[in-house]
């Protein structure tokens, strides 16, 4: 009999410290959720198939969205703790949602599908993108099937999991940077066409360059398949709201496609330690902004307004 376990309701708030001393630096004021910084390594969900234990490491305690999820799933044999030969191994994700009217809906969402993690024949990591809350498990939730192969016997499982909504930085209030979760994954449309912009984990950022790297994905076949789309411009103008919102002497970032990891990449540079609201703009290929909104100046004159599309950070 499968056995299915989800996580407790309760949200991971680490302390954190920045090296911005401004009295309007909100971040002084408490911690923040800060999960974009730390790997998957926080037991999340497990299930028993048979006589094997499929176990989901995650680098938050409790699913949110929209967001951006890395996770590791591993897999034990345990009738024979040697066995650890897996292969083959995919992932799929589905959403059951029951309508009011009782008529029992399902989609998908941009994934990253498992791939092995070098050394390990029994660990695979991938990210998974939640695109809407479901609090109500058996009406409204997700489900993430996990399909292997092991001494040519196919494995297959399901895990079910509550998803609450995100709190996000407000960027009418700075001090809702206090306890807010990480901004990884936006939406917008396109000739009416949904896309995601998927912030993959920046792992120990730093002050000076950092590698960053976004996924844009296409809505297809009723939230079925998700195809790459590579023919946008990413951009990013980095702020820091609680400190005046200055951004960074490099200015607005412009992500470069890369074919083969079907990303867009760049270098993001970080003046200090904090809170980073990375203003997002996307254009299309004649250069109009399809999403997102250049920072603009307020009464005062200063540049302070920053758009409605954004991902953010805390280190």
């Amino acid at each position: 009999m499968k056995k299915i376990i989800y996580f407790a309701l309760t949200i991971l708030s680490l302390g954190l410290t920045t090296s911005c001393t401004s009295d309007d630096n909100a971040m002084d004021k408490g911690p923040s959720v800060n999960p974009g910084v730390t790997k998957p390594t926080i037991k999340a969900l497990e299930a028993k198939e048979n006589n094997f234990q499929f176990t989901v490491y995650s680098n938050v305690k409790e699913f949110y969205a929209p967001s951006t999820t890395p996770i590791v799933v591993e897999i034990n044999d345990l009738n024979d703790a040697t066995n650890k030969t897996f292969t083959n191994t995919s992932m799929t994700l589905t959403m059951y949602m029951t309508m009011s009217n009782g008529h029992k809906m399902s989609h998908s969402a941009p994934i990253s599908q498992l791939k092995p993690i070098a050394g390990t024949t029994n660990k695979f990591e991938g990210e998974i993108m939640f695109s809407m809350s479901g609090m109500e498990l058996g009406v409204d939730y997700w489900e993430i099937k996990v399909t292997t192969t092991n001494k040519d016997k196919k494995i297959e499982t399901a895990l079910i999991t509550t998803v609450r909504g995100g709190k996000f930085y407000d960027r009418q209030d700075l001090n809702t940077i206090v306890n807010s979760d990480r901004k990884t994954l936006e939406t917008f449309n396109i000739n009416a066409v949904k896309h995601y912009a998927a912030l993959h984990p920046m792992y120990e950022p730093k002050t000076g360059l950092n590698n960053i790297a976004v996924s844009i994905y296409r809505n297809e076949k009723m939230a079925t398949e998700f195809p790459e789309v590579d023919n946008l411009v990413v951009t990013i103008d980095p702020r820091m709201p609680d400190m005046g919102n200055h951004g960074v002497a490099e200015g607005i970032i412009t992500l470069k496609y890369n074919a083969s990891t079907k990303q867009y990449e760049g270098k993001l540079p970080f003046s200090m330690t904090g809170y980073w609201f990375l203003n997002l703009v996307i254009k299309n290929q004649a250069g109009e902004i399809v999403a997102g909104q250049l920072v603009g100046k307020d009464s005062f004159g200063k540049e302070t307004v920053n758009g409605d599309k954004f991902f953010d950070i805390v280190f």
